[in-house]
């Protein structure tokens, strides 16, 4: 697709999405006919009518689950139920972003923003949306229109400035990041990976160590300590972790990536490390360099 088309892909999107949000259609019903999981039609339909935001709150259950497709529908209907709830359209942008629809969750969050600018949740959550669909320029313009960025805003600012190919930027942020949110495990994380990318290995280790003492973030922190270990060229390493975390069939997706990662470019690291975006093609490019 060329830019002029997915730029009119996203317009025409843009008023669907219009048309939806001021009810003249939507993308769920107010009162649903199925169950989804455990939460009941007659359930769904009762907190749409009288509390659209506890159905969002149950759609975020739903999204930890990592059934994006069920907190999708949870959200569509809080959306239908209530029209003006920015709750609502955030969390069915993130959950749409989810399942690939980016377009989609960015003309809904574009939307959203054109009536209620300052709303800071959308526009980092249209950042990601974008970052999702490897428009990493078009990220990093929404959020670099924000003023006094929090430390979140500043790790999402800093990992895009890796992926750009501007790394001392990107470890400048992380590192102001880092220094307004502490104790936020995935700041920490992030700061860690920017560390190992610019090959202070023991700093990022060091900042792992101290993510891993948080005990919700445990298995993410040592997820990304095996990504340090692979890309510091200690595959073998990498996969003992990997191997104490995740799955047989996870590890094996993986021990290609983790023989690779350092013969990626910089570019193609932090994209990898920070968005996990591996094109295929990279794969089989230095698969094949490999064979000669």
């Amino acid at each position: 697709m060329t830019k002029l088309s997915k730029i009119l892909s996203i317009r025409i999107k843009i008023v669907a999405i219009s048309l939806i949000l001021t009810g003249c259609a939507a993308p769920g019903d107010k009162r649903a006919t199925n169950d989804i999981g455990p939460v009941t039609a007659y359930a769904r339909n009762t907190l749409a009518q009288e509390n659209p935001l506890g159905l969002v709150r149950i759609g975020e259950g739903f999204e930890r689950a990592r059934d994006y497709t069920g907190a999708r529908k949870l959200y569509a209907q809080a959306m239908a139920a209530a029209p003006d709830l920015p709750e609502a359209k955030i969390a069915y942008a993130r959950a749409s972003s989810k399942l690939g629809l980016n377009d989609e969750a960015a003309a809904v969050l574009s939307l959203l923003l054109a009536n209620a600018p300052d709303n800071r949740l959308a526009t980092s959550t249209l950042a990601q949306v974008h970052a999702a669909a490897t428009r990493y320029g078009a990220a990093l313009k929404v959020l670099e229109a924000l003023p006094d960025p929090t430390g979140r805003e500043l790790m999402l600012i800093g990992q895009l400035s890796h992926v750009i190919g501007d790394s001392i930027s990107g470890q400048e942020r992380l590192n102001e990041a880092l220094n307004l949110s502490p104790d936020d495990a995935a700041v920490l994380q992030a700061a860690a990976l920017s560390f190992a990318l610019n090959g202070d290995y023991p700093a990022s280790v060091g900042l792992l160590r101290l993510a891993m003492d948080q005990r919700s973030a445990t298995e993410a922190a040592q997820k990304s300590l095996a990504l340090v270990y692979a890309l510091s060229g200690q595959r073998q390493a990498a996969l003992r972790l990997a191997r104490d975390i995740m799955s047989v069939n996870e590890v094996q997706r993986l021990e290609s990536f983790y023989r690779f990662l350092p013969r990626f470019s910089k570019q193609e690291q932090a994209a990898a490390l920070f968005f996990d975006h591996v094109p295929t093609n990279i794969l089989k490019r230095l698969s094949g360099d490999a064979t000669k």
